[in-house]
Parts: C-alpha cells; sequence; structure tokens
C-alpha cells in the first residue's frame, strides 16, 4: 500500500515506535497499560489460586472467575456512556483506582487472616467491573493521543502493551508464591496496580464533544449507531464468532496440558508464555505496517488462519508441536484484534466511539457463554474434539459473514472513513 510520494505506508510512519516517540501522553497511556495488564494477568492467575485454597472447591474457582469476567457483560455498555459524557481521563482514573482498593482490600484482608469466601467474591467482582471501565477507556482514549496517521500504529503498540504482561505476569505469579506466599504475591499485583492510578492522573484531560442527550437515549444511540452502520455491524458479527467459538481454547489449556500432552503444571505455564509470546509478535506485526490494521481483507485471513492454527493444535498430542501451534495462534489472533479495534476506531466520530468500543467489548463478555459448551463436549467426548468442533463451526460462520459484508473482502476502507478520524494530538 503505497503513501504519499510513492514511499510505502510503514516508512511514512517512521518505525514501529513512532507512536511512542512522537507523542508524549500515548507514552503515559502505553505505561499504565503495561503496569495494568502485568497486575491483571497476575490476578487472574491468583484468584484462582486462592479460591482453591481458601475453600478446596473447584465449583468455587469457577465461581470466581466467573464473577470476576461477568462485569464485561454488565458494565461495558453503561460505561461507553459515560466515556462520551465525561472528561475520560477522569473516568479512567477512577475506575483505576476501584481496581487498586480492590486488591488493597484483598492484601490487607490476607494480612489480617480475616479474608472470607465471600469477600474474595465481591473483590472478584469489583476488580472485574473496573477494568471493563479500564478496558473500554483505555481504547477510546488512543485515538484523543496520537494523529489520524498513527493510529494503526498506536493501537498495535497498546495491543503489545497488553499482551506482553501475559509471557510475565503468569511466569512472576508462581515464584512470588513460592517465595513470599499469597498474600506477598498479591501485594505485588496491589503495588502494579497503584502505580497505574499514578501513571493515568498525569495523563492530559480529554472531553468528548458528544451530545447532553438523557442517558438511556445515549445508550440506546450507541446500539442503533453499531446497528444501522454497515461496516460497524460487520465488525461486530466478525468479532462475535472468534469470542463465542475459538477462544474457548483457552479454557480448556490446563485439559491439554494434563491429559492430552502429558506436561503438568510446568508445561501448562510454558504453553501460555509461548502463546503470549505469539500474540506480542503479532502486535508488533501491526505496528511495523500501518496498512493491516486498516485491511478488512487481512482481519478475515487472520482469523482464518487463526482458526486453522487453532484447529491444529487440537489434533497434536506432540508437545513441541502443540507449543508452535499456539505461538502461531497467538500471532494471527493478535493481528486479527489490533486489526479489527483499529478498523472500529477509524469508523466512529469521537462523540460516539465511547459507545462503540463499549459495544465491542461486550462481545468479550460472551467468552462463558461459548465456554460452557466447550466444556460440555469435553467431558463426554474430550478436549480435542470439542475444540475441533466450535473451530468448525467459527469457519463456517466466518465465512458467511464474509459473504454477507461484500465490504469485508476489501483491501481496505481507509478512503470510506476519512469523515469519521475524529483523532486529537497531545
Amino acid at each position: 500500500m503505497a503513501a504519499h510520494g510513492g514511499q510505502p505506508v510503514w516508512r511514512e510512519q517512521r518505525g514501529i515506535l513512532h507512536s511512542l516517540r512522537t507523542y508524549p501522553a500515548f507514552r503515559l497511556l502505553f505505561g499504565t497499560t503495561l503496569t495494568t495488564n502485568a497486575a491483571f494477568w497476575m490476578w487472574s492467575l491468583l484468584i484462582g489460586w486462592l479460591a482453591l485454597v481458601l475453600t478446596d472447591s473447584p465449583f468455587f474457582v469457577g465461581l470466581t472467575g466467573f464473577l470476576n469476567g461477568i462485569p464485561m457483560l454488565l458494565v461495558s455498555l453503561p460505561a461507553g456512556v459515560l466515556i462520551d459524557r465525561l472528561d475520560r481521563r477522569l473516568v479512567l482514573f477512577v475506575a483505576q483506582v476501584v481496581v487498586a482498593l480492590a486488591t488493597v482490600s484483598l492484601v490487607l484482608l490476607l494480612w489480617l487472616e480475616r479474608l472470607t469466601p465471600w469477600q474474595l467474591l465481591l473483590a472478584a467482582f469489583v476488580s472485574g467491573a473496573g477494568m471493563a471501565v479500564v478496558f473500554t477507556t483505555r481504547s477510546a482514549l488512543v485515538a484523543n493521543l496520537v494523529g489520524r496517521e498513527a493510529l494503526a500504529n498506536a493501537v498495535a503498540l497498546i495491543s503489545t502493551a497488553q499482551n506482553a504482561p501475559r509471557i510475565v505476569g503468569p511466569a512472576l505469579a508462581g515464584p512470588l508464591v513460592s517465595a513470599f506466599g499469597l498474600t506477598g504475591a498479591f501485594a505485588v499485583c496491589a503495588l502494579f496496580q497503584v502505580a497505574s492510578v499514578g501513571i493515568t492522573w498525569r495523563l492530559p484531560a480529554v472531553r468528548p464533544s458528544g451530545n447532553r442527550s438523557p442517558f438511556w437515549g445515549a445508550f440506546v444511540e450507541g446500539l442503533v449507531t453499531v446497528w444501522r452502520r454497515e461496516q460497524l455491524l460487520a465488525l461486530m458479527a466478525l468479532a462475535t464468532l472468534p469470542t463465542l467459538l475459538i477462544f474457548p481454547y483457552m479454557n480448556l489449556l490446563p485439559v491439554f496440558a494434563r491429559d492430552e500432552l502429558r506436561l503438568g503444571a510446568t508445561g501448562l505455564g510454558v504453553l501460555m508464555a509461548l502463546n503470549g509470546l505469539g500474540a506480542v509478535i503479532g502486535s508488533v506485526a501491526v505496528a511495523a505496517r500501518r496498512e493491516w490494521g486498516e485491511s478488512p481483507r487481512v482481519l478475515v485471513a487472520t482469523v482464518l488462519l487463526f482458526a486453522a492454527a487453532v484447529f491444529a493444535f487440537a489434533q497434536t498430542s506432540v508437545p513441541w508441536l502443540a507449543a508452535a501451534f499456539l505461538s502461531i495462534a497467538g500471532v494471527m489472533g493478535a493481528v486479527y484484534m489490533a486489526t479489527t479495534n483499529t478498523l472500529l476506531q477509524l469508523a466512529v466520530e469521537d462523540e460516539i466511539r465511547g459507545r462503540v468500543l463499549s459495544v465491542y467489548l461486550l462481545t468479550w463478555g460472551l467468552l462463558p457463554i461459548g465456554t460452557l459448551p466447550a466444556g460440555a463436549v469435553a467431558d463426554h467426548w474430550g478436549a480435542p474434539l470439542a475444540v475441533s468442533l466450535l473451530v468448525v463451526l467459527a469457519v463456517l460462520a466466518i465465512g458467511a459473514v464474509a459473504l454477507r459484508f461484500p465490504l469485508l473482502r476489501r483491501s481496505s476502507l481507509v478512503s470510506e472513513q476519512r469523515f469519521s478520524a475524529g483523532t486529537g494530538r497531545s
């Protein structure tokens, strides 16, 4: 894809780190993303561990994870209205404070040996609600902190900051528990969240120019906008399918590690780290190639390759081969997600950006719905068959969506998106 003067787009962007070098405010957002997500991935692993230690009940472990994830469905859409009405920096700051308080409170209760199961469930829900707002607000802020020419690069770099802690966070959690106990490990998690609060406060104020219609009217307007705009509807449909039918493989990784690959807990950690490493590589690739992040054709191709890699992983019982396929799945999944986010950012005006992105986050709240049938099939016929069936359904559904929306087969939609850049510079 050529830019002005016949120069390739990636050269026009002046390298992978262009957004970080050019926009100081974006550097702050990148920093708070790193620290928040490091804490998030540690928290996700530690609360399951703590739930098991506290109750010795697998059901309670599942309930804790459910309450930590369900706020994606409950909070994301109302949060989108707030993001389009209030100072986005302030919304992000308050959400980060809520998450930090939940984490610090849990550490204090552990230190005082006063933690009860219901308190753990409450902390999981409050933290999940705060993170749902954090994810949506942070995505909306990207377009406010960089110029339009850097948007694809910036979205990919934020994706890198989200994925890199997937390697480090869980890897740190185990040694921290061994060295300092669960209280010490959660204390490190709390320090990361407190650091995120401090970095977020240094961001510039961002006040969107949205209308002041009643809350419910603004809420409905976001949904109606997605429904009526062909491009947004196509992107949301394509985003929903992998969440429901492909990503549930992540929840079954412990089963694959123990029963299919005979790797144990250590091997599971290695598989997760390699998947995260692949996601980082995919995010960096999009940061280097702006045209990838702006291409619906790349979006469809990578989501199909993502499905193929997960299907191949499910078929193998050779550990090194399974690890290779997981790494490829990480690469393709990250390119797909970064491209989806970029195309959504380019397709909407700033005054409705938060509500549209909250609908996108809502699709991630559907993950438990896909996980339930995957687990049921895995119980009866094994994890490989469960994942394989869901992936085949995903490929068929993705093909149907690509046929229904011809714009998904185009190489670029940039020329159609000039009206909705909505980006600012800091």
